[in-house]
């Protein structure tokens, strides 16, 4: 009877080592995701979201089912070091590789099953594919015709990525311009609202 109890004794403190254990790790992510927004604010090179856990990291990140949003953080922070690296990256071979990994990324979140998350990637991959073809001199219109793609099927995600639907108009008005035609115009819902396109900031976190 008494080996009993100490037994139980035993799996209640170790259940309740385990408890404050998991306690700590789950504000280790909250802290994470804090600092490293914070740092994404500030300079998004230097932003990381990571946190030191006492169990595995894997426990505490399912229980908080951050997965998805660590996931969309790192690639829109590949997406804005490889879009504006004038002043981040040294060289044109770290500029090639940070592009392939954020498009790696970003394709791999428009795949998602978060319709606006998903939206938000695809919308930076348009960005992306019209950067390239304002890099280019204007003329290749299978850039074109991914920049339109990638705008279309954002807002087919997301009715309401007001981002998206401007970038469409707008890559649509300029091939109109310059008389080229990338396949059929999607439906936009409506014309735009003026705002500033690619919309490059932390799902959840307005900014």
């Amino acid at each position: 009877m008494r080996l009993r109890r100490a037994a139980i004794a035993a799996a209640l403190v170790s259940v309740a080592t385990l408890a404050a254990l998991l306690a700590s790790d789950l504000g280790a992510w909250h802290e994470a995701l804090r600092s490293g927004d914070a740092r994404y604010r500030a300079a998004p090179a230097a932003a990381r979201w990571h946190a030191s856990t006492i169990l595995p990291s894997v426990a505490a990140k399912n229980l908080l089912a951050v997965g998805d949003d660590l996931q969309a953080r790192r690639a829109i922070r590949l997406f804005r070091l490889s879009y504006g690296a004038g002043g981040t990256l040294d060289t044109a071979l770290q500029v090639q590789g940070t592009r392939a990994v954020a498009e790696l990324a970003l394709a791999d979140l428009a795949r998602g099953n978060d319709r606006r998350r998903a939206a938000q990637a695809s919308d930076l991959l348009g960005v992306l594919a019209f950067g390239d073809f304002a890099a280019g001199g204007g003329r290749d219109t299978n850039q074109a015709e991914r920049a339109v793609s990638a705008f279309g099927n954002a807002v087919r995600l997301d009715p309401d990525d007001e981002a998206a639907k401007v970038n469409l108009e707008l890559a649509l008005r300029l091939f109109q311009a310059r008389g080229i035609r990338p396949g059929a115009s999607p439906s936009i819902g409506g014309r735009g609202s003026g705002r500033r396109g690619a919309g490059s900031g932390i799902p959840g976190t307005g900014y």
